[in-house]
């Protein structure tokens, strides 16, 4: 036909560039979408932000717990009473081949003599004692068992397999503590996961009712965008954009309150250290945690967008 313009071909690295500028754009767009209705988007905000730091503050909570129950279960020894007619050689090579053992992080000893000389101090009987023959107390070996087994049923079966030994008369082990700690550290964190799911899923409405509304004010504008031929991914990609904002600013409002209610929850726990002299400090969200709660907080928001978008922008139709 006379006149017509020639098409114009555009190359692939030009047209692959234009792709991401034009989703750059959206991106800042959407942004600004944000923007221009503050005071509704910032509750938003506010309300994603409160329930993704509950879930990150009982994460929070169970691992400072099991920092705590790991200090006290250090203390958990195996106290082994060895036979009165035990050598120092026998006692000795005993000593070294418990402490060789995967399961062992320590062996200390207590000589017959030391364990005396500290009952005399301990006990205000010393002068009874000086009466003594001969030293009625046997030597004892204290067994630290390692992180892997240090948990109560671990623990009991190493006392199980070391009371075998021909040349101990007993072994001690208080598990009953160990047991109650750990049922209530597995009730803590079954309870945790159930609130932490909860939680997760009232930020995934809230992030879905948020644009199926924009939706619903702009479905007049959707409407003549596809009159003019504009697909519905297009038309998805803004709102898909707010839910990835929602997310990251989200997180970030998570990270700030889970330090807040850090700081305030340490300060508290380290006013009742001082009563009993003993400095106490909680561990926060490190780099890689923190990573993980945006990256977390930024998927959780791409998703609930699109699953509220693919479904209402696909039944807004043109009449």
């Amino acid at each position: 036909m006379a006149g017509a313009k020639p098409q114009v071909k555009v190359a692939l690295p030009v047209r692959f560039m234009m792709f991401w500028v034009r989703h750059l754009q959206q991106c800042i767009a959407s942004l600004g979408e944000l923007w221009r209705t503050p005071a509704s988007s910032m509750l938003t905000l506010a309300v994603i932000g409160v329930c993704l730091a509950l879930p990150a503050s009982f994460y929070l909570a169970t691992k400072n717990v099991q920092q705590l129950t790991a200090y006290w279960k250090s203390d958990a020894q195996i106290s082994l009473f060895l036979k009165r007619n035990v050598t120092e050689k026998q006692r000795d090579l005993l000593q070294k081949n418990i402490a060789s053992m995967q399961q062992v992080a320590a062996v200390e000893l207590v000589t017959k003599q030391q364990g005396l000389a500290e009952f005399q101090a301990n006990s205000g009987f010393e002068d009874v004692l000086a009466l003594l023959p001969e030293n009625p107390l046997p030597d004892v070996l204290l067994v630290l068992p390692s992180a892997e087994f240090s948990s109560a049923g671990a623990a009991k079966k190493l006392l199980e397999s070391l009371q075998e030994h021909s040349l101990v008369e007993e072994g001690r082990l208080d598990v009953e503590w160990l047991q109650r700690l750990d049922t209530i550290v597995s009730m803590l964190q079954q309870a945790a996961w159930l609130l932490i799911i909860l939680l997760l899923t009232a930020v995934a409405l809230i992030v879905s009712n948020t644009l199926r509304l924009n939706i619903l004010n702009r479905r007049n504008e959707i409407e003549v965008m596809k009159l003019v031929g504009a697909t519905d991914a297009f038309i998805q990609r803004p709102f898909l954009y707010t839910g990835f904002w929602f997310g990251i600013v989200g997180g970030l409002m998570a990270w700030v309150l889970c330090n807040i209610l850090l700081i305030w929850t340490e300060y508290a726990l380290q006013q009742i250290g001082l009563l009993y002299q003993q400095d106490i400090y909680l561990s926060g969200l490190n780099v890689q945690e923190f990573g993980w709660l945006i990256l977390f907080a930024t998927l959780l928001g791409l998703g609930a967008s699109w699953f509220s978008v693919n479904r209402h922008i696909k039944q807004i139709e043109p009449s």
